[in-house]
């Protein structure tokens, strides 16, 4: 082998060693990275083809040799056999030898055959051991795959891991919707419809709300919430800033430290149901006539449409 060729082996076994060991220095889940399956077809696939490149390589100074000799190129041939001598006692050259298993190229013609194709010649090379090595490994992944995943089924299924990770995701996915209606804030609430979620919030609302806005919302010490005047603007939106801030320079004060986002939510979204009934005692109309603009609701029982939406984005980041 050439020192060019040697060189080119030494650098692509370092890169490949250099790939390797970028899970262990950077910390990675390397278990993982080793068990990826991925990793060792990509890694096989890599190796084949440095293998195959430095065959053709090797192929090629066959030629080149063979070419010289018919030509009768006495010094260019002495000068390639003294350099294939020169390099050929140093650990990487041994290596390739035993990998390739060829005879050198000045010894090709013990290995000829009786017959030749347009000058081509034909050997009786043995195949190289780089590629038995890799048939007989296939055959054995091949023999253990089939056992463990089709005769003994010691391991899942492709089909089964699908079938486990989205059973895990949907846990995930119903753990995040449990916590995901605590995100909301005034920029984000949008109207609830859900019967049971609006009762929810009336029952919020009676027990915080009604000692100074009356139990059907006709105001008291508050201001009436049934009527179209609001003193901190009329929609969910403004609605639910008021509760979460309150208004301390009127009595009212902040929910947020008593309330989770949730609950302001369900009970803001009571009190627009509120907006047009008739309460018993109504207190007079305060603050600034508001026109009803339609509102954006969310229906889901157990949070919202947007929510899951959220919670299938985030899972699929995983």
């Amino acid at each position: 082998m050439k020192n060019s060729s040697k060189y080119y082996l030494a650098f692509a076994l370092f890169v490949f060693a250099g790939a390797l060991s970028i899970p262990f220095i950077n910390g990675s889940d390397v278990s993982s990275f080793m068990q990826n399956p991925l990793t060792w077809i990509l890694g096989i696939a890599l190796a084949f083809l440095i293998l195959s490149l430095f065959a053709v390589s090797q192929a090629m100074e066959g030629i080149k040799y063979h070419i010289l000799r018919k030509e009768g190129r006495i010094e260019e041939l002495k000068e390639m056999e003294a350099a294939e001598a020169a390099g050929g006692d140093d650990f990487l050259s041994r290596l390739w030898a035993k990998l390739q298993d060829a005879k050198p190229i000045e010894e090709e013609s013990e290995i000829e055959m009786d017959h030749e194709y347009d000058g081509i010649r034909e050997l009786d090379n043995n195949l190289p051991p780089w590629w038995l090595w890799g048939f007989y490994i296939s055959i054995a992944f091949a023999v253990v795959y089939i056992l463990r995943f089709e005769v003994l089924k010691t391991a899942p299924s492709t089909a089964q891991e699908f079938e486990q990770e989205m059973a895990a995701a949907e846990i995930a996915k119903e753990e995040y919707l449990k916590t995901a209606a605590n995100l909301v804030d005034e920029t984000s609430v949008v109207m609830l419809t859900d019967e049971a979620l609006i009762k929810e919030g009336a029952a919020i609302f009676t027990t915080s709300c009604a000692v100074c806005h009356a139990a059907d919302g006709g105001g008291g010490v508050g201001p009436n919430l049934t009527d179209e005047y609001w003193l901190h603007g009329g929609d969910i939106k403004d609605v639910f800033a008021t509760i979460k801030y309150g208004v301390p320079a009127k009595g009212m004060i902040p929910w947020k430290d008593q309330l989770s986002a949730a609950e302001m939510q369900k009970v803001s979204s009571y009190i627009m149901t509120l907006i047009g009934t008739t309460p018993a005692d109504p207190k007079e109309p305060q603050g600034d006539k508001v026109t009803p603009v339609p509102t954006e609701t969310q229906e889901n029982t157990d949070g919202s449409s947007e929510q899951e939406e959220s919670a299938d984005a985030a899972l699929s980041l995983l």
